[in-house]
């Protein structure tokens, strides 16, 4: 189902604290529902089981009373966080087992944009170090990485934390991942597959294939 213009509006700061927009936003999360829930059935035919969760739409203690923003997005599914905090052991478990801190396949949307991304945690090193001894270590696993991300439809970017610089995917080198890697810190930043989108654009539909082949890399 499309997004429309006033899907955009229920997030404007003015508005984000209005509970009279808890209905428009509960049809915003719907939407996002909707896409992440066909995102995570294909995943499942494919073998790779993926938990599911949800923002707040409405003001609460979470949020500080603040609807900035709506999301829905996929990550490890609980055998596979069980899996990874039994691993770790006690001290460092509960992290790893957590939905959040993880790398995510998630669509989100505020007054401005809408937005379809695969990310990866600051906190979630695991997965970042993972990625980094892989690509750094492997010419040929970088070389697949980055045919991977050419595959993707126009307008994806390869972002690192909140640096303003962007990688378009369609255009994406070994050289330039490398230099992005050296400057990558898991643990500090976030690393972002990200495809933003306007009002009037149409709305991003990713599919398990957009993302999926990414998590293997960094899982």
């Amino acid at each position: 189902e499309a997004f429309l213009e006033r899907d955009f509006k229920a997030y404007e700061r003015h508005r984000q604290d209005d509970p009279e927009y808890n209905a428009l936003r509960l049809s915003v999360r719907r939407k996002l529902k909707a896409i992440a829930d066909r995102v995570r059935k294909e995943a499942k035919e494919l073998g790779t089981d993926l938990g599911a969760q949800a923002g707040l739409h409405h003001p609460y203690t979470f949020n500080s009373y603040r609807v900035k923003e709506q999301r829905d997005y996929l990550c490890r599914g609980a055998r596979e966080r069980k899996k990874l905090a039994s691993f770790f052991g006690e001290a460092l478990g509960k992290d790893a087992e957590t939905h959040y801190i993880q790398t995510v396949l998630e669509v989100c949307i505020d007054d401005g944009i809408v937005e379809a991304a695969l990310r990866i945690h600051p906190q979630a090193w695991w997965d970042g170090e993972n990625l980094k001894k892989k690509l750094l270590g492997d010419p040929a696993c970088l070389d697949e990485f980055c045919a991977k991300l050419r595959l993707l439809p126009g307008g994806f970017n390869l972002k690192l934390h909140d640096w303003r610089a962007d990688h378009w995917c369609a255009s994406i080198t070994p050289g330039a991942v490398k230099e992005l890697l050296q400057h990558y810190s898991p643990g500090e930043h976030w690393l972002h597959v990200q495809r933003q989108l306007r009002p009037n654009n149409p709305p991003p539909q990713p599919t398990s294939n957009t993302f999926l082949p990414f998590t293997s890399a960094c899982w």
